[in-house]
Order: structure tokens, then C-alpha cells, then sequence
């Protein structure tokens, strides 16, 4: 493996250590009644939705920076990108440190929305990827391989987030906010590695205005291609099935169990390990062997059960369990449907593609976040669950009329 893909891999890790590392503090904090975060007399219902409110404000910002500075890379170039993207959130993590250690709620919202907008470097390192691939199915190998990255990140997040905030175990010198000060630390060796390690392969540059509202426009026209709208048409639904799970569930094993944050991390861990090992040996031969829409389909169908079994067992190492089956079919779907992104549009956008797809995913997430903190608070905390299986329902129906009629996402690739 080069240096420059190893760089662009640790890109990935850091952008995507941050959510399994903040998801299970934040939970403990504001969902647990002895969290010592918030005010007493805050009800859990309550703590739902502030809870709600800091994740989806990192998912919602996450949509307009995930698009606008992606697409910002095919015209400066992937390398500053990157670069933007690791110092804006080494800057989030030091306000969240401060925010969690003066107790400054607003401050936490204001950490995750600059840490959100900043959250694309996972794009730009997937496009810069499909530039230093020689084939089809090197691109498809390297997203692989950029999936990998994000995995270890899902599994490292959780285990500073877990061990380096719980007392039982490292006494007097954990806290809730030294993981986010470790976490800086982490992305200034990313940055250290991008600005060392890798050189821009793709050369020429397409102009671009810097009016951040140019997002919508160019959600506009990516929807407007016939293409690019039919793998999307499937891509959010099914988003939609997977964060129901992956946002709510610390939150879930939290009220349901009484896990603190190491308890929680557990989860999350064991859904990185489930991503590391279906994303590095599964994803290659499986888009060799079948196509898309029936790779996407058993993906979808079996994650819902995963869904549906975390819903019903009746104890939290059970639970827990499931999160592994869940991470192993999300490890195989998620880049499967990159890839159909990535074929979807010419050389010279992938960029700009990458972005897209990250911002329905966040866009998705956003969703997720706030409308799951109100379906806890008026339902109860099963709910956000139960739309997760419904959202998978949707995805299933769109693979099997949307894109049934399509030769290029039935194709089985050489």
C-alpha cells in the first residue's frame, strides 16, 4: 500500500472516529439522569431531544460542508480540500473540550456545527482515491479500502470515547472531554500525513463560486441526472434504515440497559468490526459475482431483521450482539452504492459525486436525529427503530421497481 493511500485512509479513519466517539458521551451525558451535564430536574424525555439537537446540528451542517467543500476540491484540488476539512476539526474538538468542561450546552451545539460543516474530508479522500485508480476495479477496491478506514474509525472512536471518559477504569485522569482533546491530536497527525504523504494526481481544476449557497444548485443538478437521481432514489431510504440504528443506539442502550459511555462504545465497536471485515473481504467479490440492485436488496433485507432482532431481545449483551451482523451487511452496502455513485458520473465529477452522495447521507442523518429525539419524547424509545424498519421497506420497493428496468445497476462487473 502507498503512502498516499494510507494517508487518504487516515483521512477517513479521523473523519469518522469523531461520531463513535462523541455518540456514546453524549448519551451518557444527556440521556443518563446522573449525566451531571445537565440541570436537574431535566426529564429524560427532554434529554432525548437536546440529544437530538447537538447530533443532528453536526449531521445538518455536515449536508451543506460535505457538498460545498467537495466540490470546492475539483476546483482546488483534493489536497486542500482535506487540509481544510482536518483543521476545521481540530478547531471543533478544542471548543467541545471547552464546552464539556465549563458545562456549556450551547457551546456543545456550536462545537458539533463547526466540527459538521467541516466533516468532508471522507469524500474528497474517496475521490482522490478514483484519481490515483489505474481501472474500474481498482476504484472499486480503493472505495473498499477508503470504507476500511472509516470502519477503523467507527471502532477506535468508540474505544477513546469509552475508556479514556470512564473513571472505573483510568480513575482521576479520565473525563468526558479528554477523548475530543485525543481526537485533535489524532487529526493533526491526518493532516501531518495528507500534507507529507500526498500529492494531488488529478491536475486540471473546473471554476466554481464561493457563495456556500451554491449547494442547492448543485443538488439540483445532480438530481437532475437521470443517472445519478435512480442510485439515489434508493441510497436515502436506505440511509434513512441505517442511522435510525446507528444514531439511537447508544441513546437506546443508555435508557434500556443503563450503560454508561463505555457500555455504549461496546456497540459501536463491534458495528466497526463488522464494517472492517465485510468492507476489506467482502465487497470486491461480491460486486465481481452479482449485481448491484441484488447486493443492495439482501443488504437492506437483512439489516432490517438486524433491526428488528436489536428491538426484541431482552438483555444488553444480546443487543450488543446484533450490532455486529448490522455493521457486516452496512460494510457491504455503503460502498456498493459509492460505487454506483462513482460509475454514474464522469472522471472529471468525482468529486463533486462523492460529495453528493455524503450529503444525502447527512442530509438523511439530520433527519434521523432530530425527528428520533421527538418520536422518543411523544412514543418512546423503540420508535426511532420501528421508522428505521419501515425506511428499509421503502429502500426494498425502490430496488425492486426503480431500478429493475436498469441494465447499469443490474450489470455484474468484469
Amino acid at each position: 500500500m502507498s503512502v498516499a493511500i494510507f494517508a487518504l485512509m487516515f483521512t477517513c479513519f479521523v473523519d469518522v472516529m469523531g461520531q463513535g466517539l462523541a455518540f456514546p458521551i453524549f448519551a451518557a451525558l444527556l440521556m443518563q439522569p446522573n449525566g451531571g451535564f445537565l440541570q436537574a430536574g431535566v426529564s429524560q424525555s427532554q434529554g432525548a431531544l437536546l440529544y437530538g439537537i447537538a447530533i443532528g446540528t453536526f449531521f445538518l451542517t455536515w449536508f451543506f460542508g460535505s457538498l460545498y467543500i467537495s466540490r470546492l476540491s475539483d476546483s482546488i484540488g483534493r489536497k486542500p480540500g482535506i487540509l481544510i476539512c482536518l483543521v476545521g476539526a481540530i478547531v471543533g474538538y478544542a471548543i467541545a473540550a471547552v464546552a464539556l468542561i465549563s458545562h456549556n450546552y450551547t457551546l456543545l451545539v456550536l462545537s458539533r456545527g463547526i466540527t459538521g460543516f467541516t466533516a468532508g474530508a471522507q469524500p474528497i479522500a474517496a475521490a482522490a482515491m478514483i484519481d490515483l485508480a489505474k481501472s474500474d476495479r481498482e476504484s472499486s477496491r480503493n472505495l473498499g479500502l477508503a470504507t476500511v478506514g472509516m470502519s477503523f474509525g467507527l471502532v477506535v472512536g468508540p474505544i477513546i470515547g469509552g475508556l479514556f471518559s470512564d473513571k472505573d477504569l483510568l480513575g482521576a485522569l479520565a473525563s468526558s472531554h479528554l477523548p475530543f482533546l485525543i481526537g485533535g491530536l489524532l487529526c493533526i497527525v491526518g493532516l501531518l500525513l495528507v500534507f507529507f504523504g500526498f500529492e494531488d494526481v488529478k491536475t486540471e481544476v473546473s471554476p466554481m463560486e464561493a457563495n456556500p449557497l451554491v449547494v442547492f444548485r448543485l443538488l439540483t443538478d445532480a438530481l437532475n441526472r437521470e443517472s445519478v437521481r435512480r442510485v439515489s432514489s434508493a441510497f436515502f431510504p436506505y440511509m434513512l434504515c441505517v442511522l435510525g440504528l446507528y444514531v439511537f443506539v447508544s441513546a437506546n442502550l443508555s435508557t434500556r440497559f443503563g450503560y454508561g459511555a463505555t457500555g455504549s462504545s461496546v456497540g459501536m465497536f463491534l458495528m466497526g468490526v463488522g464494517l472492517i471485515a465485510s468492507s476489506s473481504f467482502l465487497v470486491e467479490p461480491l460486486n465481481a459475482r452479482f449485481s448491484k440492485r441484488t447486493i443492495m436488496a439482501s443488504c437492506t433485507l437483512l439489516f432490517c431483521g438486524c433491526v428488528a432482532a436489536f428491538l426484541l431481545v431482552p438483555s444488553g449483551p444480546l443487543a450488543l450482539a446484533i450490532m455486529l451482523p448490522s455493521g457486516l451487511m452496512h460494510g457491504i452496502g455503503y460502498p456498493t452504492m459509492l460505487t454506483g455513485f462513482s460509475e454514474s458520473v464522469s472522471k472529471e465529477e468525482q468529486g463533486w459525486v462523492m460529495g453528493f452522495a455524503i450529503s444525502l447521507f447527512t442530509l438523511a442523518a439530520a433527519i434521523v436525529s432530530f425527528f428520533g429525539g421527538q418520536l422518543i419524547a411523544s412514543i418512546g424509545a423503540q420508535a426511532p427503530f420501528q421508522f428505521s424498519i419501515v425506511c428499509g421497506g421503502v429502500a426494498l420497493l425502490v430496488l425492486a421497481l426503480s431500478w429493475k428496468h436498469s441494465p447499469y445497476l443490474n450489470k455484474v462487473m468484469s
